[in-house]
């Protein structure tokens, strides 16, 4: 059994889960590999669509890629430059869009040619959809790392401006629709709320969906002693200490203006550490603030989750959510509003509260709850084992690779598989 994972970069979220399946799967013997467009990490068993680039501007990136291309496929990506130039002109601050075009052609991969079955992820810029499906022969997962597959371009609804990007998305959406038409082709929801919007959608709708939640490593993320985390951070050892990280920290979606006004009404006295890319300016804030840089090692990273009392997660739309497993794998219990993977995620009085909606006072209500909850620790671990350890997520994988691959070698004659 031979897999090959395509996704675009091996950085960000959607990379860490790819990657973490990829990892558990070698643990298990299983022949796994990664194929990527930009790879950053030395990680085993992941491999370069291309070979290595310079780190530039994106531009000129670009440019050299294109000089590698046929003229054909050096057109396309000029043209789909100059769309992407115009759309973030319109986009007026929404997070991304994205063609299920590129002038990239996986299957000439010798890594595609010796796979049994092909396991996409987050594929925006990188597979051609068009060319992909038609020329490919082998069965095909595709793993639901947010909303992109369900439409014409955009990876999340909340905030997108469906109606300035109308003609791309109807263009992209009936592109998208004729392609998949008919195809063998299992999709993988890493949520319940990603397989309902996957079933709602003309496109995902008549497609066979087996739903698996994102997994993590608990050799890396496990608890620590409390006293000893905040002084690894010079952390405040009396306070209760709310922990908010993420990539983009200023990212409207994920909701930190809403997290700011609700802890204006807390009486409590707490502290709120961020962690993540984005400067922020402490006197902007009326409440104890201590900025962090992002922490890129999963082990320190670990430490700081440890030392935090609740990790706080608002945004108001996300598909599965692993900074909140994480923080728990680490004892650490979570508030957030209810979306995405944090419906699967969180059980009430066990470990963490979710907001009756998506407002400010939603999520101060649900704060106050989580306060005046003693969580048990033990039980908040033996969850996290029970249903997020990442050796058990790959077996559900391996078991949906064993039953496509016994459907295709069904329908295909043994000669020309």
């Amino acid at each position: 059994m031979k897999i090959l994972h395509i996704n675009t970069v091996d950085t960000g979220g959607a990379a860490t889960a790819c990657l973490r399946i990829h990892l558990a799967l070698l643990e298990k013997g299983i022949d796994s590999k990664v194929l990527l467009l930009g790879k950053n990490r030395e990680i085993p068993e992941t491999y370069l669509f291309e070979p290595t680039i310079p780190p530039v501007s994106k531009m000129q990136r670009l440019r050299k890629k294109l000089t590698k291309l046929s003229p054909l496929a050096k057109r396309r990506a000029r043209q789909q430059q100059r769309q992407l130039a115009d759309l973030n002109a319109r986009q007026q601050g929404a997070e991304i869009f994205s063609f299920p075009t590129s002038p990239y052609d996986i299957t000439q991969s010798p890594l595609y040619q010796e796979a049994d079955i092909i396991q996409l992820n987050w594929v925006s810029g990188f597979l051609d959809e068009p060319s992909f499906f038609a020329k490919n022969t082998k069965p095909v997962i595709w793993r639901m790392a947010d909303l992109y597959t369900c439409g014409g371009g955009y990876h999340y609804e909340k905030g997108f401006p469906f109606d300035a990007l109308r003609p791309e998305l109807e263009i992209n959406h009936a592109l998208r629709l004729a392609t998949l038409k008919g195809k063998k082709l299992h999709m993988v929801p890493i949520s319940n709320w990603v397989k309902r919007k996957a079933e709602e959608s003309e496109i995902l709708g008549p497609l066979n969906k087996t739903m698996i939640n994102n997994g993590l490593d608990r050799t890396l993320f496990k608890p620590h002693d409390k006293a000893f985390a905040r002084s690894v951070f010079n952390l405040p050892q009396g306070k209760k200490i709310l922990l908010f990280g993420a990539a983009n920290v200023k990212n409207k979606r994920k909701g930190f203006d809403l997290l700011k006004k609700a802890l204006y009404t807390l009486e409590e006295d707490v502290v709120l550490v961020v962690f993540g890319r984005d400067a922020l300016d402490p006197t902007e804030f009326m409440f104890p603030l201590i900025q962090l840089a992002r922490i890129a090692d999963k082990r320190l990273l670990s430490v700081l989750y440890a030392a935090a009392d609740y990790f706080v997660m608002p945004s108001i739309e996300e598909a599965f959510g692993q900074v909140s497993i994480e923080a728990l794998a680490c004892g650490t219990p979570i508030v957030s509003f209810p979306t995405g993977g944090s419906l699967d995620i969180v059980r009430e009085e066990l470990n963490g509260t979710l907001a009756a909606d998506f407002t400010s006072q939603g999520f101060a209500a649900a704060l106050k709850r989580a306060l005046a909850t003693d969580f048990d620790k033990e039980a908040l671990l033996a969850d996290v084992k029970e249903r997020f350890d990442i050796a058990d997520k790959a077996d559900e994988y391996i078991e949906l690779y064993a039953r496509l691959l016994a459907e295709h070698r069904h329908r295909v004659p043994s000669a020309l598989i």
